[in-house]
């Protein structure tokens, strides 16, 4: 009698406790790094809980989510910053070409909306182009290197056989103290670009300067001791740079040109620029003088007289002037 109602007590335990799958208590044992999981929905969280966490042993997970109403309309998703809160922070991101922060510019080479400056995307980048329609086709005025177009041909002013002294160990960044020529341009209209080529003869081109002035006034230094560190434009710095230039090598200076500042910087003393590297091709490198390059000159009036001037800040070497090519395009 005694064992049959403890059997019939046990048979009524179920039915007191129910399903343990239903009371959402966990069956087994539990390891030391099991942790709580957890569902969050719009409604409220359901979470189901693997036990106490320092009971070793096995774990086995009940569903309890499955009991609990989920609202997947009120779920949402963050993405993070759009792209006018990214731009500009200095980062790169999401579709972003590129990102220079505070220097983001229309006229830089990341544009205000994070994107690579390029020549046909109607904005104009400083010291690199010109103009930009909006396009690469030719023939309208700015061509496809972003580049005024010549509207007619160039006008040109050669001084061949000058021979004209240049002052020793003169320069003090005046004109007075340097050796000049005047080119006269006749054609009337507005400066579209500016090229130069000059023969010299010298034998240490880093003690060589040389500047161009518009009918303006508009002064620009095209070259200042090739390889010196300058503090002003004064005349008193020096220049290591012990390559000649040759007068029957000429060099040309034009903005798409290599930096004049490492002019000859690879020839050793006797050897020519241009004649003995092949470089002969220069962009205008002021150094501590006046200008940035023949940009200056864009949208002056082309006529009147130029004048081209070279000096020398160092004695013992002594050079002269051969020959000065001008070229302006006018539009």
């Amino acid at each position: 009698m005694h064992v049959r109602r403890f059997v019939a007590f046990l048979g009524l335990l179920p039915a007191c406790g129910g399903d343990p799958a239903d009371t959402g208590l966990t069956v087994g044992m539990t390891t030391s790094g099991a942790t709580s999981a957890s569902t969050s929905t719009g409604e409220g969280t359901a979470s189901s809980d693997t036990g106490d966490p320092t009971t070793p042993g096995d774990t086995t997970t009940s569903d309890t989510t499955a009991a609990v109403p989920t609202t997947t309309d009120a779920t949402s998703t963050t993405t993070g910053p759009g792209p006018s809160d990214m731009c500009g922070n200095g980062i790169v991101e999401g579709e972003e070409e590129c990102d220079l922060g505070a220097a983001n510019a229309d006229d830089a080479a990341c544009t205000a909306s994070c994107e690579l400056a390029a020549c046909g995307d109607g904005l104009v980048r400083d010291d690199v182009e010109q103009c930009d329609d909006g396009n690469l086709a030719p023939g309208d005025g700015c061509d496809p290197e972003c580049r005024f177009e010549s509207q007619g041909e160039d006008t040109e002013v050669v001084l061949e056989d000058l021979a004209l002294m240049i002052p020793s160990d003169l320069y003090d960044g005046g004109q007075s103290s340097m050796a000049c020529v005047d080119l006269a341009i006749a054609k009337v209209g507005v400066v579209h670009d500016v090229r130069m080529k000059i023969g010299a003869d010298h034998p240490h081109v880093g003690d060589l300067v040389f500047k161009l002035w518009s009918p303006k006034g508009t002064v620009l230094t095209l070259m200042s001791l090739p390889g010196g560190a300058e503090a002003a434009d004064d005349g008193m710095s020096d220049s290591t740079e012990n390559s000649d230039i040759d007068p029957v090598w000429p060099v040309a200076f034009r903005n798409d040109g290599i930096d004049a500042e490492l002019m000859g910087h690879t020839l050793g003393i006797d050897q020519a620029v241009c004649r003995d590297d092949g470089v002969c091709e220069y962009a205008p490198s002021p150094g501590a003088g006046p200008g940035e390059d023949f940009g200056d000159f864009v949208g002056e009036p082309s006529e009147g007289t130029w004048r081209f001037c070279a000096g020398d800040s160092a004695f013992a070497d002594k050079g002269t002037l051969e020959s000065v090519t001008l070229t302006v395009v006018v539009g």
